[in-house]
């Protein structure tokens, strides 16, 4: 019988490792993250949506593109130069500094993660409940 319960845990436990997943990048930028700057390289638009592309340089020397949100761009200052923040053991891993900086349960993947607990708890009540 308390097979039956702990696989109604099943789907929470798939959302929160997809959250994890998701929120890996955010991790591992703000344990080993180096700060650069990044310039505009043009606006691109996906499925509708407009992004704005900016180059980096990493340590090396070598040219990247990171992808941004327009809501992640600071909008005092130049718009053209922002603070990106990458990774140095993989430099395609990079996010802006103001996306970095916002707190995790302001994120999408951050409320995913949000989403799984509480679904545990409320099939943990639930189980509670009805046993």
């Amino acid at each position: 019988m308390q097979g039956v319960y702990l696989t109604g845990y099943i789907p929470s436990l798939a959302i929160l490792v997809f959250a994890v997943a998701c929120n890996w990048a955010r991790f591992a930028l703000k344990r080993h993250g180096v700060r650069t700057q990044g310039r505009r390289g043009g606006d691109s638009w996906g499925a509708g949506i407009l992004s704005v592309d900016f180059i980096y340089r990493d340590h090396e020397g070598e040219r990247h593109y990171v992808t941004v949100s327009p809501e992640y761009i600071p909008k005092s200052g130049r718009s053209s130069l922002i603070e990106v923040v990458y990774d140095p053991r993989n430099p395609k891993r990079a996010m802006s500094a103001v996306e970095l900086e916002r707190p995790a349960w302001k994120t999408t993947d951050g409320l995913i993660f949000f989403i799984a607990i509480g679904i545990a708890l409320f099939y943990t009540a639930l189980v509670l409940v009805l046993a």
